[in-house]
């Protein structure tokens, strides 16, 4: 694909990808304010762990004074936290404004893996960690931002029509991906006669 026709907001990374991954592990301060924030709203350490699917142990750890916290966090951990408005008025029997259900970006990220392309690749076309994207596709994640999800929609339909060669990713690379995720296909597809697909 040519640099003219590169839809806007992607750049392609060539190769392995390595140097463009973000760190899957990040400082925890910009989560603890979240946290702290959410604290402030009216939100329980609880709430927050029932809202973002993070441990309400860890949450807890995140809500203490900056020395007795954990310094540093999952990348995955931080961008759930930091998913939840610290406007918004949580209510348990509804979603947050700004969250939605992880299925389908959960569904995208698998069909893409049985497809061939690497994990190491998506993340860096999404600009966010190999954990983060993982955890979505395992289905570990429940709810993520609005905003990734729409990222993840957009991604999936722009290399449905193009094949992983095609953006520098090396063949070995491919079938490792797609052999992966067709040995945890049925562990992550939700089951059923019509769920089940091949690869194309």
């Amino acid at each position: 694909m040519s640099s003219s026709n590169r839809p806007y907001g992607y750049t392609w990374v060539q190769n392995s990808g390595e140097s463009a991954r973000r760190p899957a592990r990040v400082s925890s301060a910009e989560a603890a304010t979240r946290a702290c924030l959410l604290r402030e709203t009216g939100l329980s350490a609880a709430d927050i762990a029932e809202i973002s699917g993070v441990a309400v142990t860890l949450i807890r750890r995140l809500l203490r004074p900056a020395g007795k916290r954990p310094a540093r966090i999952h990348r995955a951990t931080a961008d759930a936290i930091l998913g939840i408005p610290p406007t918004s008025v949580f209510r348990r029997d509804r979603l947050l404004p700004g969250l939605t259900d992880a299925d389908k970006a959960a569904t995208s990220l698998q069909d893409l893996a049985e497809r061939g392309w690497p994990t190491s690749f998506l993340a860096a076309q999404l600009d966010t960690s190999t954990h983060t994207l993982a955890a979505i596709r395992n289905r570990e994640r429940r709810r993520i931002t609005l905003d990734l999800d729409r990222r993840v929609q957009r991604l999936a339909a722009l290399l449905v029509a193009s094949r992983p060669a095609d953006h520098g990713i090396a063949p070995h690379r491919s079938r490792r991906a797609r052999t992966a995720a067709l040995q945890r296909a049925p562990l992550v597809r939700p089951q059923g006669p019509d769920t089940m697909r091949q690869p194309k």
